[in-house]
């Protein structure tokens, strides 16, 4: 008899084998410096091919959960000191969401030292394609009062300004956080009925840029983003350190 289920593909092995390794790492199952069993015990443990784990340790590896060390194996990482943005959308989906104080407020200080000053720089560097873009969002986002519409608007309004402020850093760093600032706002517009002020707080801010008024973009863009975290410190935040 049939009851819907599919067939598991070589991908999704891959994604929950990395998905159970991880777990175990941001769990403290396995410890910092702790060296992962050789593939061929791996796979036999988790009955798997050894080509899965040898591409899903490959993955873990380049979010920074463990370090491949030639005839020594798999360590694994102080991914809380050694990690990268990845391991953010690792920590939120293992979580379900949260992040503990540390790691919510340095992203939080990070997305102000970055963003605020993006609104400032947009507002002198910003072009016809980048305020076509923005007004074009914003347009699209009166329509769809979707929350998960709001949430890509949201995410794809900012990305748009560190994008504008010239600074091709600025930009790669804000995108690296793509799935970690995409839960985040998630979790802040489920909570409450909060389009219509996120509305009207960007065509403020997109005003601003439009009309190279630097100052009151970086001012209005540091209200925002400090009215999503004290809302999201209650939220998002778990209790651990």
């Amino acid at each position: 008899m049939s009851s819907g289920f599919a067939k598991l593909k070589a991908e999704s092995l891959k994604e929950l084998f990395v998905k159970e390794i991880e777990a175990k790492i941001i769990s403290g199952q396995l410890k910092p410096g702790e060296r992962l069993p050789p593939e061929r015990e791996l796979a036999s443990l988790m009955g798997v091919s050894r080509s899965i784990v040898n591409s899903g340790i490959l993955e873990l590896a380049s979010k920074g959960f463990v370090r491949i060390i030639p005839r020594r194996g798999t360590i694994v990482q102080d991914y809380k000191n050694e990690g990268t943005p990845a391991i953010l959308a690792s920590i939120m989906s293992y979580n379900e969401g949260k992040l503990s104080p540390r790691l919510f407020n340095s992203m939080m200080d990070t997305r102000l030292l970055i963003e605020v000053e993006s609104a400032r720089l947009a507002a002198e560097n910003r072009t016809d394609e980048d305020l076509r873009i923005m007004e074009t969002l914003i347009k699209k986002a009166e329509k769809n009062r979707d929350i998960e519409a709001h949430v890509k608007f949201n995410y794809n309004f900012h990305h748009r300004i560190t994008i504008a402020s010239g600074n091709v850093v600025y930009a790669m760093i804000f995108k690296s956080f793509e799935p970690a600032c995409l839960n985040l706002i998630g979790i802040y517009f489920k909570s409450g009925d909060y389009i219509d002020k996120s509305l009207s707080s960007h065509k403020k801010l997109f005003q601003s840029i439009k009309e190279r008024q630097k100052d009151d973009a970086g001012k209005i863009m540091e209200e925002i983003l400090l009215e999503g975290r004290s809302r999201l410190v209650h939220l998002a935040v778990t209790g651990e350190s």
